[in-house]
């Protein structure tokens, strides 16, 4: 299976050296090409989905995944396939703040850091996007593909959206560099469901430590 999935690496390389080494020994991990979405400047919402096309439109396999420096992601996130006519979210995600005590929390929110999607479908629905506006999508707007309230507002063709859940999940780190403006100015609250131990990842504070 592993050869119709390219993974698509968007970042801007603002996070420490030891989170960084760190990310890469995860990544290193998995037996998937990837295509490295470099963007020296501080990475925006309408910037993630203009990369987001450009990786899909450099790889040649059916399928794509969004790889983020600062989410960590097990292999098994990656053995899920949608529908050709379906993008995918995986909905097992933990947020884990650097501030406060270190708790990982969940909250039933997609986010475009755990997408896994045919790469044609991707291209189509964001080309129709930009084509719809060229002088940039409204941020309040700018979101994942898949989520119809968004696509009513920006006028584009609804696409089919299925939610998924990994048995060991993804670890989205909230820290100062992050594009949401709650997270880097630390008021973003934690999700309903909290843990200070899960399975694969272990203890929070441990894992924190590969951040400070």
């Amino acid at each position: 299976m592993k050869n119709d999935l390219t993974l698509l690496y968007i970042h801007a390389g603002k996070l420490p050296a030891k989170w960084a080494a760190f990310h890469k020994e995860q990544l290193d991990k998995l037996p998937y090409p990837i295509i490295d979405l470099y963007d020296e400047e501080k990475i925006g919402y309408q910037r993630i989905y203009e990369q987001l096309l450009i990786g899909a439109k450099q790889a040649t396999t059916t399928f794509i995944a969004t790889i983020e420096d600062d989410v960590l992601y097990p292999p098994e996130h990656f053995h899920f396939r949608p529908n050709l006519d379906e993008v995918s979210y995986n909905q097992h995600r933990w947020a884990l703040f650097t501030w406060g005590v270190p708790t990982y929390n969940w909250r039933n929110r997609v986010s475009n850091c755990s997408l896994i999607a045919p790469r044609e479908l991707v291209i189509k629905a964001l080309e129709e996007r930009f084509a719809k506006w060229p002088d940039g999508v409204p941020t309040k707007w700018c979101g994942e593909l898949g989520r119809h309230n968004l696509e009513r507002w920006l006028r584009t063709t609804p696409v089919k959206k299925v939610e998924w859940y990994s048995k060991v999940g993804i670890i989205q780190l909230n820290h100062d560099g992050a594009t949401e403006e709650r997270a880097k100015i630390h008021l973003k609250d934690l999700g309903p469901v909290k843990a200070y131990d899960i399975p694969y990842w272990g203890k929070a504070d441990e894992l924190l430590k590969k951040y400070e």
